[in-house]
């Protein structure tokens, strides 16, 4: 998805090229819409939904919280969030998250996670 954030809804949400149907004609492989592009599918694997929410009362607070940090225009200055984290915390458990190998693939979540204020993401 060519967007800046993409909410799905959990069991409500689905996106693919095409659906069920032609996996089963041309795979032979029967498979729900969720499990083909369901918002957990999309949000665990391929990385497209920035987040997934259990409902859409949930998705639409999501929305107001990333619309509430877009400047009006090109002249407004981003909104601050005062948020309480120390700018100089130190997370000593950091480079656990790294494997020794540096050639092996980790998850950069839990680095994210570490890095940014509260710990929120």
């Amino acid at each position: 998805a060519m967007t800046d954030f993409v909410i799905m809804v959990d069991k409500l949400g689905t996106m693919f090229v095409t659906g069920p149907d032609v996996v089963k004609t041309v795979l032979g492989e029967e498979v729900s819409f969720d499990e083909l592009g369901g918002a957990m599918t999309h949000g665990t694997k391929s990385g497209v939904a920035h987040f997934v929410v259990k409902n859409e009362y949930e998705c639409m607070d999501y929305i107001k919280t990333i619309l509430s940090s877009i400047p009006q225009n090109n002249t407004e200055e981003p909104s601050t969030v005062q948020n309480g984290d120390d700018p100089n915390r130190l997370d000593h458990n950091l480079i656990n998250l790294l494997p020794e190998d540096t050639l092996k693939p980790y998850d950069m979540k839990g680095i994210i996670h570490s890095i940014v204020d509260n710990h929120n993401f």
